[in-house]
């Protein structure tokens, strides 16, 4: 099994390894343990010795690692006692755990872990790993040492994971905002930013997969605009944000939230992509050229007459019609998950369920051309319904960022009720040529025999 973001085998024996110390590095750090308090201000008085450092690690090569991560570095100067708080554990070989994530209720957890093994393991996937030292007083230390420890306990160290609300950097956003008093919120909570949709195109920009995906899910929700507060989902945007923060002591006084920042592990990798791109163009040629793959089988199956190109018509308008259905189904299936961000879909309109029915017609227009005529009503629906989608996303307020997805299907929906509709002519065209060609061969042939009935002239006659 892996364990999210922190789950190679190594990490696991790592973790097996460390638990002990984990749990007494913990207890050492618990400021409800027996340490002795200011009688002034019921801070416990080791504090002092005490720094909270932010890990950030950037983007790695596998999609979940894409989005960074980061934790919470405890440490103790006095003693030499360090340990890193992470939210972000998963496993993938837990009982349910795939039932979990298609219900869109998956289970993470927190956990105290070495450094030492989390930076190697970084370096391990040349990612870069910051460190930010955080500058806090005694009482906020304190009681944000005691939100950690209370999130690391066995009864309460699972929670329920939400990609953009709830994962490993939100939980250590509202920690850090919990012992600063709400500061981090209001200063950043007025601060409009992006969208969720945003962040998620820019960062899965380098993996094919993952963009498409991704972009095909995502339903207009995510295209809601955010505010600084939560862009922090992003590990980088949380990073970013505090290091460009101030906060008010309790003396008045206004220092910077981040006291220090170093690289903990330099790396070589491109850093992550600052703009989400604008693929339209691109989609729109491929769709362009899968539409003409269409027309060109369509000639060849039913104008050329190919049992080949009649098969691979076949095959293809069936496989494309599939494809659409089951995009649109598993679309609207989200609506009976808790992946709220799914919900509305509007691509449901661009991959609709008629696909279902032009996948069943398909193999009757090809075995039948002249039934073409009907079929075309159905072949329509997609490009309407694709058109229709188009409106939508110019609509100011109301629209889904989806139009790469629009600008790849309308042009094969297209040239697949051109097909369709085409093939009784495409047909009619075939059968004329092929009685042309009965004709030209009936009148050579005739033509030969009136040539060899006439008897050869002699050479009196001549």
């Amino acid at each position: 099994a892996r364990r999210g973001l922190w789950t190679p085998e190594a990490a696991r024996r790592a973790l097996a390894g460390c638990a002990a110390v984990s749990a007494g590095l913990a207890g050492a750090c618990s400021p409800a343990g027996a340490q002795e308090a200011d009688a002034e201000n019921g801070v416990p008085s080791h504090m002092a010795s005490y720094s909270f450092h932010l890990l950030t690690a950037e983007p790695g090569d596998a999609l979940w690692e894409l989005f960074g991560h980061n934790a919470l570095l405890v440490r103790d100067s006095a003693t030499g006692h360090e340990t890193a708080y992470n939210f972000g554990l998963f496993d993938f070989g837990a009982p349910g755990f795939a039932a979990r994530f298609v219900r869109g209720q998956m289970l993470y957890w927190a956990d105290t872990m070495p450094p030492a093994a989390m930076l190697a393991r970084y370096r391990e996937q040349d990612r870069r790993v910051w460190a930010q030292e955080l500058n806090l007083e005694p009482a906020q230390k304190a009681a944000l040492l005691s939100l950690l420890s209370a999130a690391v306990r066995p009864d309460s160290r699972h929670y329920r994971y939400d990609y953009f609300r709830q994962n490993c950097s939100t939980k250590l956003r509202d920690a850090l905002d919990s012992a600063l008093g709400g500061q981090i919120r209001a200063a950043a909570g007025g601060l409009e930013s992006d969208t969720w949709r945003t962040h998620t195109k820019r960062l899965t920009s380098r993996s094919w997969l993952g963009y498409l995906g991704i972009q095909l899910l995502a339903g207009p929700r995510s295209d809601q605009a955010t505010s600084a507060w939560q862009d922090m989902w992003v590990p980088m945007k949380l990073r970013d944000t505090l290091a460009g923060l101030t906060v008010t002591r309790s003396d008045g006084s206004v220092v910077p939230l981040v006291r220090s920042e170093v690289l903990l592990a330099a790396s070589g990798r491109v850093p992550e992509v600052a703009q989400a791109p604008s693929l339209a163009a691109l989609f729109l040629l491929i769709g362009a050229a899968t539409g003409l793959l269409f027309v060109i089988l369509a000639h060849w199956a039913v104008a050329g007459g190919s049992r080949l190109g009649s098969l691979a018509f076949g095959a293809s308008g069936v496989l494309w019609g599939l494809f659409c259905g089951a995009v649109s189904a598993t679309l609207i299936g989200m609506h009976w998950t808790d992946h709220e961000f799914l919900y509305m879909n509007r691509n449901v309109l661009i991959f609709s369920p008629a696909g279902v029915l032009l996948a069943a017609l398909f193999p009757v227009v090809v075995v039948r051309p002249a039934t073409g005529a009907k079929a075309a009503w159905i072949a329509a629906l997609p490009v309407a319904l694709s058109l229709a989608a188009l409106g939508l996303w110019a609509l100011p307020g109301l629209g889904q960022d989806n139009l790469e997805w629009i600008a790849f299907a309308v042009p094969v929906h297209a040239a697949v009720w051109w097909s369709v509709a085409r093939a009784p002519k495409l047909q009619e065209r075939r059968l004329a040529a092929a009685d042309v060609r009965i004709g030209t061969a009936g009148w050579r042939t005739r033509t030969a025999r009136r040539a060899s009935a006439q008897p050869a002239l002699s050479g009196d006659e001549a």
